[in-house]
């Protein structure tokens, strides 16, 4: 073998097949074990496949094909808020890493002749070293992002979200956070996964406190951030907060169009009242079809007798809802004949 394809496989192995083997592993691990730590797999993204979990059912819908294997874990709404404490989630990521190593170990154990073969590899051993050593090398990195969020982010912005959310499980209303625009947190060196995490709580703030204004400049900063990156599913959220402010707040039917395009028909299939609102918006500004957007602001309505998302979550949905409702009333209402 030429050295270019002894790279080649170097690379397919240790970057692609490993990379794909640990996620699934990790999955894996999620799925068997989320439940003891009161959380479930709420999304799974493959091949341009997706599986999520909607008002309690899996369903399926499809999007740009990508190589990666993506899911999402959260807490299961379907028990108590009490159950649940970061101290569990924090106690799963690291279940899940040990999963990863115990499978890299089984592999270097399998193969252990490999690692000490003095001759050339053939092509095959080649994969399988490359795969194995790759493995390893996930597991080790998946390790060291958990250190560093431990360590680091949690004492960064990463801490402050983490904060919100336990208070929004605790069942205080978006209204009574009194969240402070991001820029004014002092938090330094924050990723663009936080800052759109930040984001998508600080426009369900603003959203409860009808600042519209104030949704501007947050909307912008999520925008350009998603711009420069591709589809992830654990950014669902921020897509659909974005489609409300750019039907409703900023009305722009090419932004709004895009971002539809990137969600593909997830957002179609999803159940969930948060959905429906974003729907409901779109039609009712956007695309001017009213008897639509009333069937999405029915259907978001009837999603909130379920007891998907939190308490506080379904209050702020029914608050959206009803001032959509209230428009669409008005354009409903017979106009008045005059003698």
């Amino acid at each position: 073998m030429s050295v270019l394809e002894k790279t080649g496989i170097f690379i397919i192995g240790f970057l692609l097949l490993a990379l794909i083997a640990a996620e699934i592993v990790g999955l894996v691990s999620n799925l068997i074990f989320a439940p003891v730590f009161g959380m479930r797999v709420t999304t799974i993204s493959f091949f341009g496949l997706e599986f999520a979990v909607s008002d309690n059912k899996w369903i399926v819908t499809f999007h740009k094909f990508s190589p990666l294997i993506q899911y999402d874990v959260r807490f299961d709404n379907r028990k108590s808020v009490e159950s649940f404490s970061n101290k569990k989630g924090d106690i799963l990521q690291f279940v899940s890493i040990i999963a990863k190593f115990a499978a890299a170990a089984a592999l270097c154990f399998a193969f252990r002749g490999l690692l000490t073969k003095p001759e050339r590899y053939t092509l095959p051993e080649l994969l399988l070293f490359s795969f194995t050593a790759g493995m390893l090398f996930h597991a080790l990195f998946s390790f060291a992002i958990y250190l560093y969020s431990e360590l680091v982010l949690m004492k960064q912005l990463s801490g402050c979200i983490d904060s919100i959310l336990n208070r929004l499980r605790q069942g205080e209303s978006y209204a009574s956070l009194n969240m402070k625009p991001m820029e004014e947190l002092g938090f330094k060196d924050s990723t663009k996964t936080e800052q759109l995490l930040y984001y998508q709580l600080y426009m369900g703030y603003l959203a409860a406190l009808k600042n519209y204004n104030g949704m501007r400049d947050p909307s912008h900063k999520a925008m350009n951030i998603l711009l420069d990156r591709g589809y992830f599913v654990q950014e669902t959220g921020s897509y659909y907060w974005l489609i409300y402010f750019f039907s409703e707040v900023e009305p722009n039917p090419q932004i709004t169009e895009m971002l539809l395009e990137r969600l593909g028909n997830v957002i179609n299939k999803d159940k969930d009242a948060n959905a429906k609102r974003v729907l409901a918006y779109y039609l009712f500004n956007i695309k001017q079809d009213f008897p639509g957007a009333q069937k999405m602001v029915n259907e978001g309505f009837r999603a909130l007798n379920s007891d998907s998302g939190l308490a506080t979550e379904r209050d702020l949905e029914r608050l959206l809802l009803t001032d959509l409702n209230e428009r669409l009333q008005v354009i409903n209402q017979p106009a008045a004949v005059s003698c």
